[in-house]
């Protein structure tokens, strides 16, 4: 039997042909990671974003859904000696000299209101505010609500949180300012007429003070609500070119016409 013969010609890998394969196929994979890792971050990014907007649009719409009907109170309730309201600055379940009132407070940064918000024919006393986190880290928009049934009742075991991660909440207000409302004399809106009927301003604590009194806010017939949110966690890669942190953050307005007010 003759000998087996090797192929003439034929050659194999050398180990530098191998080295340079597997550099090559380390740079592809190392591209295909990146890419990957890239669009996972991107992903995440924008998926935060969206429960961001999300988060802050419900929160707002439930809120504006509710304090568009301050001052629709079935008739003879609450009685007028009412209010639940402890918490409320001016407010106590005690004095006598507290009664019903359509905005029982109403500040930048807080507003309480009472109204038939769920149509069961019972007055609802609502606020709304933003109150920190158990952790502190962040705040959360709150509703508190307390309900008239022969005797003011809370309901449910405190705040509950509508919109979390809320960094802040601004409300204003526009009052009557004609005969019928604040009765200064000023032409308030531009409309080259002093206390003309209809007129409206839009009320500056800088200027005017709190609306502290029950008279004031009794004025109140528009509200606007500003609220800013943002994201639960933070992006490493962006800073916020106001807050200097890596959150990203969103902001709604809305006004409120106050429509069961006269």
């Amino acid at each position: 039997m003759g000998m087996l013969k090797g192929r003439e010609g034929e050659q194999g890998i050398t180990l530098v042909e191998l080295m340079i394969v597997a550099g090559l196929l380390g740079l592809v994979v190392a591209a295909m990671y990146n890419m990957f890792t890239f669009q996972q971050k991107s992903y995440t990014v924008q998926d935060g974003v969206a429960v961001m907007q999300q988060n802050v649009r419900v929160g707002l719409e439930y809120m504006v859904k509710e304090i568009r009907m301050a001052g629709y109170i079935p008739e003879g309730i609450p009685p007028n000696n009412s209010s639940p309201t402890a918490g409320v600055p001016g407010e106590s379940f005690t004095d006598p000299s507290n009664v019903s009132e359509s905005v029982e407070e109403a500040t930048a940064s807080a507003i309480t209101f009472q109204a038939d918000v769920d149509g069961d024919v019972r007055t609802e006393t609502v606020r709304y505010v933003l109150v920190s986190s158990a952790d502190g880290s962040t705040t959360n928009l709150t509703r508190e609500s307390w309900e008239w049934n022969g005797s003011w009742s809370a309901e449910g075991s405190g705040p509950e949180i509508v919109a979390e991660n809320i960094d802040s909440i601004v409300f204003t207000y526009t009052l009557l300012a004609d005969d019928q409302g604040l009765n200064d004399n000023i032409d308030n809106d531009g409309n080259d007429g002093a206390d003309e009927e209809g007129e409206l301003m839009t009320w500056d604590f800088v200027t005017n003070g709190a609306l502290s009194t029950e008279q004031l806010r009794s004025y109140i017939r528009q509200i606007g609500v500003t609220m800013t949110a943002r994201s639960a966690n933070p992006d490493t890669d962006y800073t916020h070119p106001a807050q200097n942190d890596s959150y990203r953050r969103r902001t709604l307005s809305s006004n409120i016409n106050l429509r069961n007010i006269l």
